[in-house]
Order: structure tokens, then C-alpha cells, then sequence
């Protein structure tokens, strides 16, 4: 798996191919419904290497991906600390009020 090395890179070379592919998936996994931490991409952001796990939907990646590139913001991520570890979340206005996360990804190993 290709360790990209920002955000932006992971997204423009894996998740919008991807969604351009499968435009009826909402998941990057393909699946409809349960947990899957199979590990769908590596990308470098705050000096980190972070995961993303497959049941991570499209939209809250595309959305904080318009973000940047529209330069709505510098960066559309909070770490915070997780049970074991840091995730990253998004900023409060790029979330969708009264909505699960769907947006899962850890600080994780090389």
C-alpha cells in the first residue's frame, strides 16, 4: 500500500478514482453496513502517518478535500486523542449536524 505523502495525494489518487469507478458505493470498502478496520489508505498529515479504515464513507473525505482545495480552510482536521491512539476528526463546520462520523482515521504505523 502506498504511503502518500499528504492528504490531498491520497484523496486525488485513491478515493475519487475510486468513487468515479463505484458511484453507488457511500463506503470506501464498497459494503453497506457493519465495521471494517481493513486498512483502505496511509497518508502523512501534523507529522504523522494515518490510516483510514475501510468503513470510512466518501463524503466526509470529499468534503474535507473541497475544503482544501477551494481553500475554505488550511486544514480541515482536529486530532484528538482515541481510545488506543489519535484520530482525526473534522473541523465542527465541515461536519454534518445530527450525523454519525463515518470518518475513521487513526494514527498508525508505516
Amino acid at each position: 500500500m502506498i504511503l502518500y505523502n499528504s492528504f490531498t495525494d491520497w484523496v486525488v489518487a485513491e478515493v475519487l478514482p475510486l468513487q468515479r469507478q463505484n458511484p453507488t458505493w457511500h463506503r470506501l470498502d464498497g459494503q453497506s453496513s457493519g465495521g471494517n478496520r481493513n486498512v483502505v489508505g496511509k497518508f502523512r498529515h501534523a507529522n504523522r502517518t494515518w490510516v483510514v479504515h475501510g468503513d470510512t464513507r466518501f463524503d466526509p473525505v470529499v468534503r474535507a478535500y473541497q475544503a482544501l482545495r477551494n481553500h475554505v480552510v488550511p486544514d480541515p482536521f482536529v486530532v484528538r486523542p482515541a481510545k488506543v491512539r489519535y484520530c482525526l476528526d473534522l473541523l465542527p463546520q465541515l461536519k454534518m449536524r445530527k450525523a454519525p462520523k463515518y470518518f475513521y482515521i487513526y494514527n498508525g504505523p508505516v
